[in-house]
């Protein structure tokens, strides 16, 4: 014969689960501003398209911002760029499910983005390693 006992939970549990899992999301977002902080600050700012084409996903099969900087006037305002790039992150972050999310995805559509981070055969240096320096900083 089987012996049990049965115990009564505190009603409050559930509100101090979710208070934690609230918590728990306001981590990740704090950290996804840093990194989203980070990628702006080590990007390169000529037309603004590359800067501004960085977002967050939480399915890598679905594309991001992706501008091109064809037909784009250069040596734009640097502070501006940057500003706009990190207000484009700060909507993705936002808008992100974390309730079920296992990853979430930096990533950079802009057609060129492959020759900022590696450098182009025609340039006088490297490339930027935006990603590579982002994954340093931030595991």
């Amino acid at each position: 014969m089987a012996i049990q006992a049965t115990f009564k939970v505190n009603p409050s549990l559930k509100q101090k689960l979710a208070l934690l899992e609230q918590k728990a999301e306001d981590l990740v977002r704090n950290k996804l501003f840093d990194i989203a902080q980070t990628a702006v600050s080590l990007s390169p700012v000529d037309t603004g398209a590359y800067v501004t084409s960085h977002s967050f996903k939480t399915s890598t099969s679905s594309r991001g911002r992706g501008k091109s900087s064809r037909n784009k006037p250069k040596k734009q305002n640097q502070q501006f760029m940057r500003q706009e790039g990190l207000d484009n992150l700060i909507q993705d972050i936002n808008t992100l499910d974390l309730s079920d999310t296992t990853k979430i995805t930096l990533r950079n559509d802009s057609p060129h983005a492959r020759v900022v981070e590696y450098g182009g055969p025609n340039w006088k240096r490297q490339g930027y390693y935006v990603y590579t320096q982002v994954r340093n900083i931030h595991g």
